[in-house]
């Protein structure tokens, strides 16, 4: 009896252990920490605007990019033109970029996320001739977590039983 208790509890110990191991991020297509550059061509464009003032005329795109977090992590994020020696061909203007929960919400404090499903999205006009470049890069750093208070009794409980049958063993 007390050899099988010995295995439960050795059990327990193991199954504690790897229930606190840190998760790896899960970015669906991506891997962590990104830098990805796009070169959008006004034929691939998400919409034109045909009507209004000549300035607001023209190509746009509205790209979103899920990043699902499996633990708590500090995220950082940069979306930016990349500026070519022909500006003329490959332009862009950016309208609108952000973070957001699943709700839609602006995320604006980005450090201590907590895990879930979150979006990253830039929306512009592809000013260029031939349409627009920009870069999007972003960064995960996931946080310590710190264990709970159960899994230090746990592993207290497990000590003193290894501790208790060394001692027996001796005597």
């Amino acid at each position: 009896m007390f050899k099988s208790f010995f295995k439960l509890s050795l059990l327990a110990i193991a199954i504690a252990a790897s229930t606190s191991v840190a998760q790896a991020q899960d970015f669906g297509p991506y891997t962590s920490s990104q830098s990805l550059d796009f070169t959008r061509l006004k034929a691939d464009a998400d919409f034109i605007k045909n009507s209004g003032s000549i300035s607001t005329r023209g190509a746009y795109f509205d790209d979103t990019y899920q990043i699902n977090l499996l633990q708590v992590s500090d995220f950082s994020y940069n979306i930016s033109e990349i500026t070519t020696a022909d500006d003329v061909k490959y332009d862009v203007t950016f309208l609108n970029f952000g973070f957001y929960d699943i709700n839609g919400a602006a995320v604006t404090t980005l450090t201590n996320l907590a895990a879930g499903t979150y979006f990253l999205s830039a929306s512009g006009k592809l000013a260029g001739t031939d349409g627009g470049d920009f870069n999007v890069s972003f960064n995960i750093t996931p946080v310590a977590s710190v264990p709970e208070a159960d899994s230090y009794a746990l592993m207290l409980a497990g000590l003193g039983l290894v501790g208790m049958i060394s001692r027996r063993r001796s005597k």
